[in-house]
């Protein structure tokens, strides 16, 4: 009864007190996703003009870009057209922060935004109402996917408290149950599994969902979750025994979930071959030494939201890295595909030699040796990496050879590796894992494989 109340009733009223369209551009992608590649490249490229012509008229820092290299917004009709504009990066949005800010978007539009800051330093940025629901209706739209409709109740899983009262009504209204990742324990995981049992769907950082499902495992057992659909996972790298031990201790299908600095990017559907991308708000380039990547070529992840006006991001460097892909899905939607999201630039060693080892070939490498707790791996040179191991009492020397043995085998003699026994590895400061941390910037794998 809710679900249709919620749907007919309070979302409307709730909507038109924040200035938002979510249920009217989701009601849109319900229907576009079924349109054929034409014509969604047909609205990319009729919304990418409008948002060129819009950012060389009211944001500064694109007005004088386009001066200073001889661009006109009549130069760009297409989104092939879109590699004659520079890229934008984060260091450029920290230093121009207030000139990508456009001058004719009304400051009560405006909401100002933060990323976590996983890889350093956090950023500020702006979005606008209509990009906050566009990317609402894009997310809803992928919970659909998996079955859940709105209106429906839902447990978030965070890494951050609840603390205003604001969001605290509208999770209540949303029939959200809002839960702090950090206050789930072996002391708590049986309270936070009576929040969760009966709920349609979860949706948390990659990370959280794979602890919450340790803990479930370890100090409960076998559990029950009778009315969830799926568990949506989004905000760090879905490792596939991420992905094994979720699904088995949850009982139904992870859909995983992309986006950057509050731009949802890309989905899976129930076929989980691949991502769908979000074409209708965003445009994506996976770039090689600033070349497109070839299919199932490893690139660095840039995209073109379409829908914020309020702060353009045109061709930003989001600092991932992904496989690229021209295949459609077999489900018959018309959205084009990414193949896979392989984590942070600064998550992929690279060899003297221009080898590269993504961070699943380490989550791989250590998933099955028991006598290891934890592992990161940093290379600040390109000939050096060191491992700090966070072992147990089964560990044995038969492993550290196995460990050692196995990544020479992939980088070659021409790589020292460093192994260092450490009491704990702490989290960044965002609460997320890292695995890998490489200082070695990712250009440098381009220039060896070009050279």
């Amino acid at each position: 009864m809710y679900p249709y109340l919620f749907r007919k009733l309070i979302f409307p009223v709730l909507e038109k007190y924040m200035g938002t369209n979510i249920q009217a551009q989701l009601a849109f992608l319900e229907k576009s996703q079924w349109w054929k590649p034409e014509q969604l490249e047909e609205l990319q490229n009729k919304k990418l003009r409008a948002l060129i012509k819009h950012a060389y008229e009211n944001v500064p820092y694109y007005h004088r870009l386009f001066r200073r290299i001889g661009l006109k917004p009549d130069d760009i009709k297409t989104k092939e057209d879109l590699a004659k504009i520079p890229l934008l990066t984060k260091d450029i949005i920290r230093k121009n922060l207030n000139q990508l800010k456009a001058r004719n978007i009304p400051k009560s539009r405006f909401i100002e935004a933060h990323s976590s800051g996983s890889t350093g330093e956090p950023l500020k940025y702006y979005i606008d109402k209509l990009s906050y629901s566009s990317g609402w209706a894009q997310t809803f739209r992928c919970w659909g996917w998996a079955g859940y409709k709105l209106g429906e109740p839902y447990v978030k899983i965070s890494l951050n408290p609840r603390t205003r009262l604001s969001k605290k009504i509208q999770d209540r209204l949303l029939n959200c149950t809002y839960v702090h990742s950090r206050s789930i324990s072996k002391d708590s995981i049986n309270e936070y599994y009576n929040k969760m049992k009966n709920t349609i769907l979860i949706r948390g950082y990659a990370s959280a969902m794979y602890s919450v499902a340790s803990l479930i495992k370890e100090y409960i057992g076998n559990v029950e979750f009778p009315r969830l659909k799926a568990v949506m996972t989004t905000g760090d790298t879905l490792f596939p025994h991420y992905r094994k031990l979720i699904e088995s201790t949850f009982q139904c299908e992870v859909f995983d979930g992309y986006g950057g600095e509050t731009t949802p990017i890309a989905f899976e559907c129930e076929e989980h071959n691949g991502y769908h991308l979000c074409d209708e708000s965003v445009i994506v380039e996976i770039l090689k030494d600033d070349e497109p990547a070839s299919d199932n070529e490893l690139g660095e992840i840039v995209f073109t939201s379409l829908d914020n006006f309020a702060m353009p991001f045109v061709r930003y460097k989001i600092q991932d890295i992904g496989r690229a892909s021209s295949e459609l899905c077999s489900c018959g939607r018309g959205l084009s595909t990414i193949k896979s999201i392989e984590g942070r630039d600064t998550d992929i060693v690279i060899t003297p030699d221009g080898k590269y080892l993504i961070v699943h070939f380490f989550t791989w490498l250590f998933e099955y040796i028991e006598g290891v707790d934890q592992f990161q791996v940093v290379q600040k040179k390109i000939d050096e990496i060191n491992i700090k191991i966070v072992k147990n009492d089964k560990f044995t020397d038969a492993d550290l050879s196995y460990i050692i043995s196995q990544i020479k085998s992939e980088v070659g003699d021409d790589m020292n590796i460093n192994i260092e026994f450490v009491d704990s590895i702490p989290p960044t400061k965002s609460g997320k894992r890292r695995f890998v941390i490489s200082e070695v910037p990712i250009d440098y794998l381009w220039r060896r494989i070009n050279a």
